[in-house]
């Protein structure tokens, strides 16, 4: 029996869990779940060395690697993966462009074909089928890997990129990048006719990193920027003047005392200068987004659907996920609340702060605080915050995940809204992090992802979708 055409929950289910654990397990494991859509990837992985493959889960530049899995691979809960795409890339649709699909392998012919296999069998459960792809990092199809080249990195307002960043986006406005991801999506569409959305991660500028505010600068971006009514030079300065304003004391006390009941907002930026660059890179975003939801909308005749998904507030004001201005380009919005990933911020951002005007690391942490709002608790010594072991709970409570979420949805006023939430932790956590984002985000959550998933955290989460407190409580929200 075809389930709602209206999905309350979606699940990620990385392709090797697939290839290790078989098409009909993993479907029954994602209805047990009670989701109704599952995102994969174009990609096949095996096993690999430190040498020649890449940590899973991911590392988060080394502070994630603490992560292991729920649901063993090959046996392991952490161990190291080759991946290959799942399916032979037409090499004449990307042309003479700087990026490139990588070449089908050995493990793309033994392989590859599990994955539209995959892709059929969902739809006749009546799930709806998603390809989750980076949105500004060729190749595209897994956050492991990473194409660049000099011309095409984001630069700060020194004219300077930003080495070893969580994430691996190339300036939003590279005709390179926008050629690259036009062909791929083509190819995509081709080779999977199954495929009903594609989810873009990360269409912005991730601000895990507190230099990559400074972004960007690259003479694409400037000249994109330009086009746009931007005066950019007059924003590099601007920003500049910033900068060596913040490092005397008086202002550097001024600029985080602004930071009042509801954290760093638009009116904070305009205070200190900066609300003209801020909307320069959102505006870099918006039109980089509004190309790609064109591109999926006139390649696919209008069939496919396009899934954003962005950093929460008040950090979307930072990376250009301006919510307000992505609604109503057709596609439908998200919220990330991946909290093991909060600290890891927190962390950065208050040992940059304390660098400036001799701010000791205590009071830079509860300015970062006050400016996050990611948890309520006391600020400790910055060298205590960290990223949480598997059976730590996420010091994230519910009234943070809420407001953040409420925030979201008031800019939102045609789109549809989800809530994703992370099953890493443990699983009491994880479940209380479902449920305030299942109730606050209006009845849809995505889940990230079915690896951190164990049975006894499907069979919960599949209990309180399917509750009727599930609906009152959403009727609440709503």
């Amino acid at each position: 029996m075809m389930r709602s055409a209206t999905p309350l929950l979606g699940l990620t289910v990385m392709p090797e869990y697939v290839q290790v654990e078989g098409i009909d397990r993993v479907i029954e494991n994602v209805l047990r779940a009670g989701a109704t859509a599952v995102c994969t990837a174009p990609a096949v992985t095996e096993l690999a060395d430190e040498a020649t493959g890449a940590r899973e889960p991911p590392s988060d530049a080394g502070a994630g690697s603490v992560r292991t899995l729920d649901r063993p691979l090959w046996g392991q809960t952490a161990l190291f993966i080759r991946t290959a795409p799942s399916f032979a890339p037409n090499r004449e649709l990307y042309g003479d462009g700087p990026y490139a699909p990588p070449p089908p392998q050995a493990l793309t012919d033994r392989e590859g074909f599990i994955i539209r296999d995959f892709l059929k069998a969902c739809k006749r459960a009546g799930i709806e089928t998603q390809f989750q792809l980076m949105a500004a990092a060729p190749p595209a199809y897994r956050v492991q890997w990473r194409q660049t080249r000099p011309e095409d990195e984001p630069l700060t307002a020194w004219g300077s990129p930003v080495t070893g960043r969580v994430d691996a986006n190339l300036t939003p406005a590279s005709p390179g990048l926008r050629s690259y991801m036009r062909a791929l999506i083509i190819d995509l569409v081709a080779n999977y006719p199954e495929l009903d959305a594609i989810r873009f991660d990360w269409p912005e500028f991730p601000p895990y990193a507190p230099e990559s505010l400074l972004f960007d600068f690259n003479p694409f971006a400037i000249k994109r920027g330009q086009e746009l009514g931007h005066d950019v030079e007059k924003i590099r300065a601007d920003v500049l003047s910033f900068c060596r304003r913040i490092n005397a004391p008086d202002a550097c006390a001024a600029f985080v005392n602004s930071f009042g009941r509801d954290g760093l907002t638009p009116d904070n930026l305009e205070a200190a200068g900066l609300s003209a660059f801020f909307a320069y890179r959102s505006a870099l975003v918006v039109d980089y987004v509004r190309y790609l939801v064109d591109t999926v909308r006139d390649v696919s005749g209008g069939r496919l659907k396009v899934h954003l998904q962005g950093f929460p507030p008040p950090l979307n004001h930072l990376s250009g996920f301006d919510i307000a201005a992505l609604d109503g380009l057709g596609c439908e919005l998200g919220i990330k609340l991946y909290t093991m990933h909060w600290p890891m911020i927190e962390r950065a951002y208050a040992a940059r702060l304390a660098g400036y005007a001799g701010m000791s690391e205590h009071d830079a942490l509860c300015a970062v605080r006050r400016a996050f709002r990611f948890t309520r608790a006391e600020a400790e010594n910055v060298a205590d915050v960290h990223y949480p072991e598997p059976n730590e709970p996420h010091r994230a409570a519910d009234d943070v995940i809420g407001t953040k979420l409420r925030a979201a949805r008031k800019a939102i006023k045609t789109s549809p809204f989800w809530a994703l939430a992370h099953g890493y932790g443990p699983t009491d956590d994880v479940l209380r992090r479902l449920q305030a984002a299942f109730v606050h985000g209006g009845g849809r959550v995505h889940m990230n992802r079915y690896g951190y998933l164990s049975d006894e955290k499907l069979g919960r989460i599949g209990s309180y979708i399917g509750s009727e407190q599930a609906a009152a409580a959403v009727a609440r929200a709503r």
